[in-house]
């Protein structure tokens, strides 16, 4: 049978979401309560329900499906979905148990940075703070908190170490402006988004001397749709921000630095160097490492590539008096989910927002399990307090992933086609999408999408029409 494929804009809108695991049986049943989840909101469905698979499903049979429902609806003003549901998978972590006043904490954070650095631990995300007990309930100093570090085994006996241009050298950037274009893509949207700010600083006469390059990675990974990153040069004009533009003065800094020629496939083992060098010096790393790029892949080849890679640091110290509850241990986390709601800025509104995620709650009949948190996304130790980024948490039990939350979807384009049959025979719909996508130059760029065109399938039997939709952008 031959079908035909379409291609299409799917424009910014909002769906109510729910994911379930179980069998195709609850799939009628899932849509029903999402249908009264929907209506007991006030939200106006705009739309027809669609469902998306786990990548990873063969048997529609099977009591273990994972999949996920929604409704496109029209958010009405005094809807508020207030907390973000994320899944944090299996990872270690070294944790320490202090007993005392929360100003202590900044030194209980470097006395893990310190012991990961005596037991070659690499620290993978910045400090997540666990409190134990309540400040209104509880003295200063009988407030217990637990501090977490996520680490990998770091040793420099297996560092493979790089010909440098320049060797590592500890040095001060002055305070500077900086234009950036934030990103959050995959990783080949580098190069375009590299391209469009060149474009932009040509437009207004501003010399482009090297390309400032950052990413930020996560104990997640990088997640299907991509990763968060920006790219920046400096300015020394007085330019008004325009849409996709950022302009930033960044305080004076101090930094570790290298210059390297060769392909970007050796940067990581660079930034593994500079961590060791850090350690051997007595310095404490702030956040993840700077790619500057000093001339393009464009105009010369890989073996010919310059760049510079920086490191923020400070002199690494600690108050010694500091007393734990007990020694510092390494121990796995298993995979769990979290219900957490982000915020930039000092710590002033963390009971406002805290009290609001416990009323979020218990509004929606949530179970949590175990205490709340605050998990910092960058190192709170040298920056002002109104450019840290922090979360504030909690953990939720296994039937989270049954939440109802309404997500918004940004302008994308979509591969189409129909099925008409058998549910069952959905995947070879699937199948034939994904391999027409790639035999015509498109990426994938999230879960197929299957909108029901006449009915809802109580079975994998039945018969049904469906528009199944594939997510994708042109290479």
């Amino acid at each position: 049978m031959r079908r035909e494929v379409k291609i299409q804009d799917v424009t910014i809108g909002s769906v109510a979401n729910i994911k379930h695991k179980g069998s195709f049986k609850e799939l009628k049943l899932t849509f029903e309560r999402l249908e009264k989840w929907i209506k007991k909101h006030n939200l106006k469905s705009k739309g027809t329900y669609h469902c998306r698979f786990d990548s990873k499903y063969e048997d529609l049979s099977s009591n273990e499906i994972f999949f996920e429902l929604a409704m496109p609806v029209k958010k009405l003003a005094k809807y508020k979905h207030f907390a973000n549901i994320v899944q944090i998978p299996e990872r270690d972590v070294i944790s320490a148990l202090y007993k005392g006043s929360y100003f202590n904490l900044p030194s209980v954070h470097r006395i893990l940075a310190d012991y990961a650095r005596k037991n070659f631990l690499a620290p993978m995300d910045s400090p997540t703070e666990i409190y134990l007990n309540d400040p209104f309930e509880v003295k200063p100093s009988e407030l217990l908190t637990e501090v977490q570090f996520t680490v990998l085994d770091f040793k420099s006996e297996n560092l493979s170490y790089v010909p440098l241009v320049s060797e590592i050298e500890r040095k001060l950037i002055k305070k500077q402006k900086m234009a950036f274009m934030e990103h959050y893509g995959l990783i080949e949207d580098v190069y375009k988004v590299r391209v469009d700010l060149i474009k932009w600083a040509e437009k207004h006469d501003i010399k482009v001397e090297g390309l400032h390059f950052k990413h930020y990675p996560s104990p997640e990974g990088i997640p299907p749709r991509g990763m968060a990153f920006k790219v920046g040069i400096p300015i020394s004009t007085d330019i008004k921000e325009e849409e996709g533009i950022k302009i930033v003065e960044v305080p004076e800094h101090e930094v570790l630095t290298a210059i390297y020629k060769g392909p970007y496939i050796n940067i990581p083992n660079i930034t593994r160097m500079m961590v060791d060098y850090s350690f051997e010096n007595d310095l404490e790393v702030l956040g993840f490492a700077e790619e500057i790029y000093l001339n393009s892949i464009f105009d010369v080849g890989c073996d010919e590539l310059l760049t510079e890679v920086r490191m923020d640091v400070i002199d690494f110290n600690f108050d010694m008096n500091i007393k734990l509850e007990k020694e510092i241990e390494r121990k796995t986390i298993k995979r769990h989910e979290i219900a957490s709601v982000r915020q930039v800025g000092s710590f002033e509104k963390i009971n406002k927002i805290k009290a609001d995620l416990f009323n979020w709650v218990e509004t929606n009949n949530i179970k949590t399990s175990g205490h709340h948190f605050l998990r910092f996304h960058n190192n709170p130790h040298s920056l002002s307090p109104e450019t840290i980024s922090y979360e504030i948490g909690i953990p939720l039990d296994s039937a989270a992933e049954d939440i109802i939350k309404v997500i918004d979807y940004t302008r994308h384009k979509i591969l189409t086609t129909t099925h008409n049959g058998p549910i069952s025979t959905l995947k070879d719909t699937h199948d034939f999408l994904k391999n027409y996508s790639i035999e015509n130059g498109f990426t994938h760029l999230d879960l197929l999408v299957n909108t029901f065109l006449d009915k809802i399938p109580e079975s994998h039997e039945d018969e049904v029409l469906i528009l199944v939709g594939l997510p994708v952008k042109k290479v």
